[in-house]
């Protein structure tokens, strides 16, 4: 099995050995320095904007013009503001906070585009953390980076959460020696020869959470501990939970790759369409092959070129596999695929939904042969079409009356689904990352195909303008087409048109928008698709539009509602 890690190993040739204390940047101790100072107390808040100028003062209205300039004026505590716009790429060094004195660097809005650079001494990625402790990027965006769009370096406690990072030569997200990361809430696709995320080099206690990754040479997510790069070559303590990722893996690699990690879990992920493998658990620049990993309520659909849907192999201890659907549209292969006898004998699998097993990555045995052999007595195999919505589409929720429901075993660390509906919502967990919920104490009601929301028409409360990217826009449902005041749902078909720029649209009643896609599009493409989403209180319906530039027009066209 050849990872993208091993497949490159020139990337680590280029990558800086430890510095030492000596190289840190002096505002590590700046607060030491000064006689009675507290970080805490001194907390400050910045404002970078395009309309800013460095010799300002670094106010809402003197706002400095560069993200380095606040850098430079910041402490553990601080926090600097970032106005939609464009910016350098920026150095991070020795910003040693704590968890009561964190670091923050905030967009405001939907834009603030971090630039690739050739000014600095090392230009290779665009956004570099190094040495430094409980730091946060919220909102950034970073697209052609040179190497990655995001380094951590060394670093702890550091935090990347809702930024976008598209198109870049090597890494969307990039970590090297870093503990207790959180990685949530990101899209990075497009990275040009290898990953979306890539977290390296024995760093302990990832947690990758809430990522849409897509459209990447090699791996989606890869967790790979590099022995010899270092450090202990294990990366223990992984939470990779509720990412959707898809379309990666044309030049090899797992959608989740996970080298040399153990005691980990990984759940409530949805893969589909990938090229390569799935989930896959091995040891090849790893120091050990996994032991105590979880594999846990996912769903993958692997595409028709793809490998195996999940991967156990150099495995040095027990695991446990539960409630995944392990779909392959690859008639060659199928749901699991173990290395060797002693991978069988570590892995305890079993309710999951499959239709064919590997024991020695070669030969491909039926899921019921397997089962004659005392191996996954409780699992079964269905078509796509019996399970889910409409995979064809990117839905993967599940039908009603589909065969996943309530067939699972309770996993007591599990406790959620994607969405975070609490499981089980009916006598038993269902199989997949999505529990089967019709909105509570709700009948459904058909109504005759009318359309509600056309955004190609004049401006409207449900016609134009189209949807900006990056923008949600509530629509107004009940009163028209036949929906009463008192609905608490809408079954659409939803359709986009015109996209300036690939993306998705989430349909939600309101709040934070679900990791889930209500429809996947790319640039120039009409495309539809079913939906089912709840409504707001006042009746709307939320629309969030995830593309990095430009405009898609929705059509929405309403059968039925739930009361």
């Amino acid at each position: 099995m050849a990872t993208s890690s091993s497949r490159f190993p020139a990337a680590f040739s280029a990558i800086a050995p430890f510095r030492t204390a000596a190289s840190i940047s002096r505002r590590f101790f700046l607060c030491g320095a000064l006689a009675g100072c507290s970080a805490a107390a001194e907390a400050a808040t910045y404002h970078v904007s395009p309309s800013g100028l460095d010799t300002n003062v670094g106010s809402l209205v003197a706002p400095w013009r560069q993200i380095r300039r606040a850098i430079v004026a910041s402490v553990p505590g601080d926090t600097v503001l970032v106005a939609d716009g464009d910016y350098l790429g920026f150095d991070l060094e020795g910003m040693a906070g704590t968890a009561s004195a964190v670091f923050a660097i905030r967009a405001l809005g939907a834009n603030a585009n971090v630039l690739s650079t050739s000014d600095r001494s090392d230009n290779r990625d665009t956004i570099h953390v190094s040495f430094s402790s409980y730091v946060v990027l919220d909102g950034l965006r970073g697209s052609n980076a040179n190497r990655a769009a995001v380094r951590v370096d060394q670093s702890d406690h550091v935090t990347v959460r809702n930024g976008t990072f598209g198109n870049n030569a090597t890494w969307g997200i990039f970590t090297d020696f870093s503990d207790d990361l959180l990685i949530e809430n990101n899209e990075c696709y497009g990275s040009v020869t290898q990953h979306g995320i890539y977290v390296s080099n024995s760093g302990d206690r990832p947690v990758v959470r809430g990522n849409r990754v897509h459209d990447n040479h090699a791996s989606g997510i890869q967790l790979n501990a590099d022995a010899s790069q270092g450090g202990d070559g294990v990366i223990s303590g992984a939470v990779v939970e509720n990412n959707v990722i898809w379309n990666n893996g044309s030049g090899g690699g797992g959608a989740i790759n996970l080298d040399g990690v153990h005691d980990s879990i990984v759940r409530d992920n949805l893969l589909y369409g990938n090229h390569a493998s799935g989930i896959t658990n091995f040891q090849i620049d790893g120091a050990e092959g996994p032991r105590g990993m979880q594999i846990v309520n996912n769903t993958i659909d692997m595409a028709a070129d793809a490998r195996w849907a999940l991967l156990f192999k150099s495995s040095t201890g027990g695991n446990l596999v539960r409630n995944n659907v392990l779909g392959n549209r690859n008639a060659n292969h199928g749901g699991i695929t173990y290395g060797d006898a002693t991978d069988v004998a570590d892995t305890d699998s079993d309710f999951n939904i499959l239709d064919a097993v590997s024991p020695d990555d070669s030969t491909r045995v039926a899921l019921g042969t397997w089962q004659a052999q005392g191996h996954e007595l409780h699992s079964f195999s269905a078509t796509l079409a019996s399970l889910f919505v409409n995979p064809a589409g990117g839905d993967y929720h599940l039908l009603g009356g589909s065969p996943a429901i309530d067939a699972g075993q309770t996993v007591s660390a599990c406790p959620a689904d994607l969405e975070g509906r609490a499981r089980p919502v009916g006598p038993a967990y269902d199989i997949g990352c999505y529990e089967f919920a019709a909105p509570a104490g709700t009948s459904f009601y058909t109504v005759a195909p009318c359309r509600l929301v056309d955004t190609r028409k004049p401006a409207g409360p449900l016609e134009g303008p189209a949807l900006p990217a990056g923008a949600t826009r509530i629509f107004p449902m009940v009163g028209t087409c036949g929906i009463p005041l008192t609905a608490k749902a809408v079954s659409v078909n939803v359709t986009v048109a015109q996209p300036a720029a690939a993306g998705d649209l989430r349909l939600y009643p309101g709040g934070s928008p679900p990791q889930a896609s209500a429809i996947n599009y790319r640039a120039g493409q009409t495309r539809a698709n079913n939906a089912v989403s709840g409504l707001g209180a006042s009746g709307g319906l939320s629309v969030r539009c995830d593309q990095p530039e430009g405009t898609v027009h929705l059509i929405l066209d309403i059968n039925g509602y739930f009361q």
